[in-house]
C-alpha cells in the first residue's frame, strides 16, 4: 500500500470519482442491452424502421466494454491522485458536453449536459487540482 491511501481527499475528488463508477455502471448497461438486442429477431430489433445487422449490436458491445473498463481504470487513476486521470476527466467531460449537445431534444442529452458540466467544474476545481499536483510532487521529490 502507498501513502496515498492513508491520505484524506477532498470531496471534489470523491465526487469525480463517484461520477466515473456510474458511468461506468451506465456503460455496463448498454452492454446488457446491446447483447439482449442482439438475441433478439430481425423483426424485434427494429432501428428506424429496418432492421439492423447483428453486427451494429456487437460493435456497440464492444465499445461499451471498453469504456467501463477505461472508466474503472481512470476512476482508480484519480482516486490515487494520478495527474494523468485529471487530464483525461477533463477530456472525457469536455467532449462529453459536445456529444450531449446533439441529444438535447431528447430527455437524457439534458441529464448528460447537467452531470458532465457537474464533473468538469468538480474536476477543475482548486482542491482537486491540488489533489493531481501532490502526485507531480511524490514523483519528483
Amino acid at each position: 500500500m502507498s501513502n496515498v491511501d492513508f491520505v484524506e481527499r477532498p470531496g471534489s475528488v470523491k465526487f469525480v470519482t463517484v461520477m466515473m463508477y456510474v458511468a461506468a455502471a451506465s456503460y455496463a448497461v448498454g452492454i446488457y442491452i446491446n447483447l439482449l438486442l442482439l438475441m433478439r429477431s430481425d423483426q424485434g430489433q427494429l432501428f428506424f424502421d429496418s432492421p439492423v445487422s447483428d453486427w451494429y449490436w456487437i460493435i456497440g458491445a464492444l465499445l461499451d466494454f471498453i469504456l467501463v473498463v477505461a472508466f474503472i481504470w481512470i476512476a482508480r487513476m484519480a482516486w490515487r491522485g494520478d495527474y494523468s486521470a485529471g487530464v483525461l476527466i477533463t477530456l472525457l467531460a469536455s467532449v462529453n458536453i459536445v456529444f450531449s449537445l446533439f441529444r438535447l431534444g431528447q430527455g437524457y442529452g439534458w441529464i448528460t449536459l447537467a452531470l458532465s458540466i457537474a464533473v468538469l467544474a468538480a474536476n477543475m476545481s482548486n482542491s482537486t487540482q491540488q489533489w493531481y499536483r501532490q502526485s507531480l510532487s511524490r514523483l519528483v521529490g
